[in-house]
């Protein structure tokens, strides 16, 4: 299974969104998935296209390479980094990478994303093989180590040492099938905190199939734009809203700088479908809170209502920039002001955040000065904080949630509910074992959270929903989406 990540000429892409990241998918400030997702565009240039499988041992990795292709030498390079422990200079990286992904990526932040790769491997570890493959990566590499491999997507251009003009780093394969046992294993390793729910959806229920503290209350992110969703469908099922409705984009709407609807210039009128698609595929959050403006908080918490998630936290209900406010910004109010509050006085503070544009909007910050931000107590905009400012259910209820999307799809004039949840799987599972596959994911600094519902090709159904927090640090989310997703191999 790979990370899928938005576009054709995608160059780097670690973690989902995710996350994936964060996750953003999350809802959170710095992307849709929250290791960041960092892509450029690849260069167009003649590669060589030879086929080979290296034999080196995992032990001799500071031998002198004798590979002649540049994949070869360009994965040896790869595999000693690896080795490393991910330690790598800027120096090195901007020998190994082209000046065009450089522009676009600072080297400082690869040298930062290479670490998250060894957590899930066994050093060390060697080539396992590379073959030639069709598209824009031209080659596709298999980094072994003890249980476990890591898949590499390339294009890399001749030259000493060659350029990297764009890479892929998939989720790490492990040997064993996973189990609960391994699974639970991993996901203490990673975080303070987890909870997994793996169900088969059986007459129209959830039937569990593993738990793993599902009645513990995941920290959403973003997953909870599932509820957004199911809030619009209904809208347009009474007749009150239609896809091709559209709305203006306004600067106190305007939330993180990530997806593709914050950059569109004030006044530009979006419908309600493009909305909702770049809100669940690309995780938009200014997609988000223009759709939870247009269809009001009541109608949100009307979802909640009737899927029974009752969890006092998510009254009133968070647009992403009334989060971003209260928890990334320094100035009042902040999340001791919002503790504070009863649900009235929360409704009243949100309505006027609402009428506002978020800060880094307002004083129209760079994104330099942005990254420099940090809370009302100094924690940078990288680091965990108050996790009780969020959205919350259980593995269960999402399921539930899931469910209920599901009902909505299959209902005149809202098919297209179900295209929407396809768009972005998350990462790329066997599409001929599991033919239909709806995603939503979502993290911040120290959170990642994932949800699937998956139909094989044996027409059974089920949905797998995981999370991880961490108080203390901010996750390894490459590791943490390769765990969560090898759930599915649960009920394979």
């Amino acid at each position: 299974m790979t990370s899928r990540h938005v576009s054709a000429l995608v160059a780097l892409a670690i973690a989902v969104t995710a996350c994936s990241s964060v996750t953003s998918e999350n809802g959170s400030a710095t992307t849709s998935t929250t290791t960041v997702v960092q892509t450029t565009t690849i260069e167009q240039t003649t590669t060589t296209t030879a086929t080979t499988t290296p034999s080196t041992a995992a032990s001799n990795t500071t031998a002198t390479p004798t590979t002649t292709t540049p994949t070869e030498v360009t994965v040896e390079w790869i595999v000693q980094v690896l080795n490393n422990g991910g330690e790598v200079t800027t120096a090195e990286i901007e020998q190994r990478f082209s000046p065009s992904f450089l522009a676009e990526i600072p080297a400082e932040q690869i040298v930062a994303l290479f670490p998250q790769l060894v957590s899930g491997l066994e050093l060390p570890v060697a080539p396992d093989s590379i073959e030639t493959v069709d598209g824009i990566w031209e080659k596709t590499a298999l980094i072994a180590s003890d249980g476990a491999r890591l898949p590499v997507e390339l294009a890399v251009s001749p030259g000493t040492p060659p350029k990297i003009l764009g890479i892929l780093f998939g989720q790490i394969e492990f040997a064993e099938k996973a189990t609960i046992e391994s699974i639970d294993v991993r996901l203490n390793e990673l975080g303070q905190q987890s909870s997994l729910g793996v169900y088969e959806v059986t007459n129209g229920t959830c039937t569990v199939v593993h738990q793993l503290r599902a009645d513990q209350p995941i920290v959403l992110g973003s997953i909870f734009k599932l509820w957004v969703l199911s809030a619009l469908a209904n809208e347009i099922d009474a007749g009150r809203a239609s896809w091709n409705e559209t709305v203006p984009v306004t600067d106190e709407l305007r939330s993180s700088p990530d997806g593709e609807i914050f950059f569109l210039e004030t006044g530009t009128e979006v419908s309600l479908q493009d909305l909702a698609e770049a809100m669940i595929s690309l995780s938009d959050n200014t997609a988000t809170d223009m759709l939870v403006n247009r269809l009001g908080r009541s109608a949100v918490e009307a979802v909640l209502d009737d899927l029974g998630i009752d969890n006092p936290t998510n009254r009133p209900i968070l647009s992403t920039g009334n989060l971003f406010s209260i928890k990334f910004d320094p100035d009042a109010p902040n999340s001791d002001d919002y503790r504070a509050l009863d649900e009235s006085g929360k409704r009243e503070l949100l309505e006027q955040l609402d009428a506002r544009a978020v800060r880094w909007v307002a004083e129209d910050l760079s994104l330099d000065e942005l990254a420099e931000l940090t809370n009302s107590e100094g924690v940078p905009l990288d680091q965990p904080r108050d996790f009780d400012i969020e959205w919350f259910a259980t593995a269960e209820q999402i399921c539930r949630t899931y469910l209920r999307l599901n009902a909505q799809a299959q209902t005149d004039g809202l098919e297209v509910v179900a295209d929407i949840l396809e768009v972005n799987p998350g990462v790329d599972f066997d599409t001929d074992r599991w033919p239909t596959i709806r995603y939503k994911g979502g993290s911040e600094p120290g959170v990642l959270a994932m949800a699937w519902w998956i139909e094989g090709n044996d027409a059974r159904r089920y949905v797998v929903v995981g999370g991880i927090t961490d108080a203390d640090a901010a996750l390894d989310e490459f590791a943490a989406t390769s765990v969560l997703s090898s759930a599915v191999e649960l009920v394979e």
